[in-house]
């Protein structure tokens, strides 16, 4: 009954604070970034309409690397 115990507690979901990813900015160099496209549009100007494109989310994988 212990053994179950244990491996229900490892199976539950995790709090919002420990599995939110955050993201460090290799263009200003800053960390724990929530939300890659708004950071891009509020702090380096990027054009909105250029980010909603499917294509740039391989822009925003390259600029953005996650922390650890």
């Amino acid at each position: 009954m212990v053994r179950q115990t244990e491996a229900l507690l490892q199976l539950q979901a995790k709090p919002r604070v420990e599995k939110q990813v955050t993201y460090f900015c290799r263009l200003c160099r800053n960390y724990d970034i929530k939300s890659r496209k708004a950071h891009l549009k509020n702090f380096h100007n990027a054009d909105p309409d250029t980010i909603s494109k499917r294509v740039t989310n391989d822009i925003v994988d390259v600029i953005f690397l996650p922390n650890q």
